[in-house]
């Protein structure tokens, strides 16, 4: 199939545009994202918290702290092999500031070798470049490489502490004021959460009603958020957290305009946002379904079920194995969501299941 590269020479008319992208969001796209060749450990918060309680002697239910004692020895001893790769991921504002805080990074650092994953958010930009490619040329699939999650070749990494015998962290730690901000704006995202399924469970909504709400979501968001950015500049009322809060939309109209999308960028990107060249991207159709049966479900939204989901988003994609809480393998298994990702997923209950199986590589 010959690819059609368009600029906006060739967009003249409103016709053309809307013909542009009516073809790509109606058009099925194929996404694939591909593994790392190393397998990659992803671990949930609450087992590096628990681990550092356990070395701080502190009580922990026996079993569980049993389990978690061993799956830190397997897997320590498999990356050390080069046999595992189990980088650190964003997870610092679940223990920054916190008691522990010291205890965890140690534990962190020793599991990971200095591997480290992008954030959530860099990852999202990184996939939405490829999205974006693709939609322009109206590919028939996007193919995500493993490498696009990682700040550099873990397993390079990993090698390079293990004959320099240290780890470089450049972590900066934040301000407490920022911290105590990210915990405000956590429990407010909570009630909101709580309030928006309640709301949910009364229009009694099936998951695929939910789950097409929450696809095109965000591209609202976007267009009253920019709305309300170029008015605040206008006016001169704009501030640092304003532009934070849009700089990603800006980036994605950069990007539109780099690769030679056609018409005006926030047009471009809104129904770029609005096809499955966006929303079957690993890290929406993850959190997309997730937030979408959170939403019509029967429990109650837990404080961290936001930060779960956007951490699940983004390692699933590219790990073989992930620890999270029963709650959120569950959900993650009735959906299907580890399947389609080809991820293992694994809770306190099934631990010795995957220790076994990190004893094998080694």
């Amino acid at each position: 199939m010959v690819q059609t590269a368009y600029t906006d020479s060739d967009m003249l008319n409103i016709e053309d545009l809307k013909k542009f992208h009516t073809e790509r969001r109606e058009r099925k796209v194929t996404v694939t994202c591909a593994k790392n060749i190393l397998p990659v450990l992803w671990l949930d918060s609450s087992v590096f918290i628990d681990l550092a309680k356990i070395e701080n002697r502190e009580n922990i239910e026996r079993d569980r702290a049993s389990k978690l004692s061993r799956l830190r020895i397997v897997a320590r001893k498999a990356v050390r092999a080069e046999k595992l790769v189990c980088p650190e991921w964003d997870q610092a504002l679940e223990f920054e500031g916190k008691r522990l805080e010291q205890q965890i990074r140690r534990i962190v650092s020793d599991l990971s070798c200095g591997a480290c994953c992008v954030s959530y958010w860099e990852a999202k930009d990184r996939q939405i470049v490829h999205g974006l490619k693709a939609y322009i040329s109206m590919a028939e699939s996007i193919h995500i490489p493993a490498k696009v999650h990682f700040h550099e070749d873990p397993a390079l990494t990993v090698r390079e502490a293990k004959q320099n015998r240290y780890i470089v962290q450049a972590d900066v730690p934040k301000p407490p004021n920022w911290i105590a901000r990210s915990e405000r704006d956590k429990r407010a995202t909570h009630k909101d959460l709580e309030v928006a399924r309640q709301e949910q469970r009364g229009k009694k909504r099936t998951f695929e009603q939910q789950l097409a709400i929450e696809q095109s979501a965000e591209s609202n968001v976007m267009v009253n958020m920019l709305t309300d950015f170029n008015k605040n500049a206008i006016t001169g009322n704009l501030d640092f957290l304003g532009y934070m809060g849009v700089q990603g939309y800006l980036r994605y109209q950069g990007f539109w305009r780099e690769m030679g999308g056609p018409g005006m960028e926030l047009g471009g990107v809104y129904s770029f946002m609005r096809s499955p060249y966006y929303w079957e991207l690993p890290i929406e159709d993850i959190s997309s379904r997730l937030f979408a049966d959170l939403l019509i479900g029967h429990s109650k939204v837990k404080v961290g079920d936001q930060r779960d989901i956007h951490h699940l988003a983004t390692a699933i994609p590219v790990a073989h194995y992930v620890v999270a809480d029963n709650a959120m393998v569950d959900r993650c298994r009735r959906l299907g969501v580890d399947s389609k990702w080809d991820t293992r997923l694994f809770s306190t209950r099934t631990l010795d299941g995957l220790c076994n199986e990190l004893e094998s590589l080694t």
